[in-house]
C-alpha cells in the first residue's frame, strides 16, 4: 500500500498556511490561485485549527457582501478538519474524502502542524500508478520476463 509520505513533495508545494487574524480579502486572493485549493488556518503555536475553500469564501460573500471585508479567517473558517497523516494509506483518505464529498484534505503531523494539502487527483494518480504498476509486474512474472 502506498502512503500518503510517498506523495508528500507535491502536497507540499500547494500548503498555504494563515492566521486566525487573516482578512477575508487576504484569503480570497490566495484562493483564486487554481493551485490552492484550501488554506489552512493556524494558531499562534502553528497549529491547525480551521480551513477556508473557495465555498467558504464565495459563501461569505454572497451572505456579507461589502462586510466581508472586515471579517477575519477565523470566523468564516471550517473547525471540524477532516485531516490525515503520512502515515495513513492513500486507500482510506480516498475513502474518508469521497465519503464526505471533499476533493482535498490538509496533512497534519502528531502536532497538528501543517504538512501540505493531498488532493483526490494526486490520490487517483497515486492509486491507478499502484494498480498499473502490479499488473505490470504480475504479466512479466506470467511471461517470464526477467528471469532465468
Amino acid at each position: 500500500m502506498i502512503l500518503v509520505k510517498h506523495i508528500l513533495e507535491g502536497a507540499r508545494q500547494r500548503l498555504v498556511v494563515l492566521s486566525e487574524n487573516a482578512s477575508v480579502p487576504d484569503v480570497a486572493e490566495i484562493l483564486a490561485n487554481p493551485e490552492t485549493p484550501l488554506v489552512v488556518v493556524c494558531d499562534g503555536e502553528g497549529s491547525a485549527v480551521g480551513v477556508i475553500s473557495r465555498t467558504d469564501i464565495v459563501r461569505i460573500f454572497g451572505r456579507l457582501r461589502a462586510d466581508a471585508c472586515s471579517t477575519t479567517a477565523a470566523a468564516i473558517m471550517t473547525k471540524a478538519i477532516l485531516s490525515c497523516h503520512a502515515d495513513e494509506t492513500l486507500q482510506s483518505v480516498w475513502t474518508a474524502l469521497s465519503t464526505r464529498g471533499l476533493r482535498c484534505a490538509p496533512i497534519l503531523d502528531d502536532s497538528r502542524k501543517p504538512q501540505g494539502i493531498v488532493h483526490a487527483r494526486d490520490l487517483a494518480r497515486a492509486l491507478i500508478d499502484e494498480v498499473t504498476s502490479k499488473k505490470l509486474l504480475l504479466r512479466d512474472y506470467m511471461l517470464g520476463v526477467g528471469y532465468q
